[in-house]
């Protein structure tokens, strides 16, 4: 299979090897999982200790899938509550169809799909494209999600293969389907942003889109430097991030609103920890001077504006009878030729690191 050479155990970073059903024998196996048809493939780890399968062409290296196959103490740690909250939120997320793409069900609280937005929230999905190579062999798609844009997934287009990684079983499923449809090779792994199980050196090009600050405040940085460490050398990294208290645009023109906004988001967190309620988002942003000294690369760190405006934003300002197209395409053009001022006075920004050797 493409790409296995690649990958390492994330527990015990030690080499993976392929195995058939015809060996499962050998293991300690959980006889449920012997039962299930899809399961003829699998991964261990060459001291035998931990076993992942391999179902329906997703490689699941996510460390809390894994299976225990040594004799020894199993050396997995729980998960954080936070990172509880995000693993479980976006294993249980549900979704809808919508322009024959499978897509997350509460986009629409993030995402302005109405007619008289529609040209700029497109511009920016494709936006990403514009900070790295228009060719290459292996785009790191960490935290994909469904890839449920047509924008998002022409982001690979010109590269052999778009490595899919993300969480999310039920995620990677939506994505194979989508890439499949558009007719675009993927490889798809579960695992974890903070732990990604690669090899040094070997993506082309790393992408995130809108996940590093759903990450625990305090790992953020760890998520940056597995990016970092797994990307080639002279290649890109771009993560898209969104600075929402930071963002002195946002704070201005929505004022009370924004307030609240963040009020709600304190109360929340609060909220979160004393009741028993469904999975709810992490959310923490920090600014941009916290990326600017707080990595060993930070001096090959730039900033661009992915998209200035939020969803509040637009509800509140943008409509067909304030002339909402016309202020869209004036604050689309201040973004471009302002692109690196609005990236941190705006809601997102493109955050792009060089690897240099």
């Amino acid at each position: 299979m493409e790409f296995i050479e690649n990958l390492r155990c994330p527990i015990t970073k030690n080499e993976l090897i392929l195995i058939g059903s015809e060996e499962f024998e050998k293991l300690s196996i959980p006889a449920e999982f012997k039962s299930f048809g899809e399961l003829t493939h699998g991964l261990i780890d060459n001291s035998n200790q931990y076993f992942y399968p391999i179902l329906n062409d997703i490689i699941i290296l996510h460390e809390q899938f894994a299976i225990y196959t040594g004799i020894n103490t199993d050396g997995r740690h729980s998960l954080s509550f936070d990172k509880k909250r995000v693993f479980d939120y976006y294993n249980e997320v549900n979704y809808i169809v919508k322009d024959s793409f499978k897509i997350y069900a509460d986009s629409g609280n993030w995402v302005d799909y109405r007619e008289v937005s529609s040209h700029y929230m497109k511009n920016s999905f494709s936006k990403a494209s514009r900070f790295y190579p228009s060719k290459g062999k292996y785009l790191l798609d960490i935290a994909s999600g469904p890839i449920g844009f047509p924008e998002y997934i022409a982001l690979s287009d010109g590269y052999e293969y778009r490595i899919c990684v993300d969480i999310s079983i039920n995620a990677l499923v939506e994505a194979k389907a989508n890439l499949e449809n558009a007719g675009q090779k993927g490889i798809f792994i579960c695992a974890d942003i903070m732990n990604i199980p690669f090899r040094d050196n070997v993506c082309d090009v790393v992408l995130c889109q809108h996940t590093l600050y759903h990450i625990p405040k305090k790992e953020q940085k760890t998520a940056v430097n597995e990016m970092y460490r797994v990307a080639k050398n002279n290649s890109k990294i771009v993560i898209i991030y969104c600075w929402f208290y930071n963002s002195w645009m946002m704070n201005l023109s929505l004022n009370f609103v924004q307030i609240y906004r963040v009020v709600r988001h304190y109360a929340g967190k609060l909220y979160v920890r004393f009741f028993n309620t469904s999975p709810k988002l992490y959310f923490f942003a920090h600014s941009s001077k916290w990326f600017k000294k707080s990595f060993i690369f930070s001096k090959d760190i730039e900033f661009y504006s992915w998209r200035s405006t939020n969803k509040f934003f637009m509800d509140i300002f943008i409509h067909d009878w304030l002339g909402g197209k016309w202020i869209l395409n004036k604050i689309g053009r201040f973004e471009d030729k302002h692109s690196k001022f609005m990236s941190t006075f705006g809601e997102y920004a493109a955050i792009v690191i060089t690897k240099k050797v």
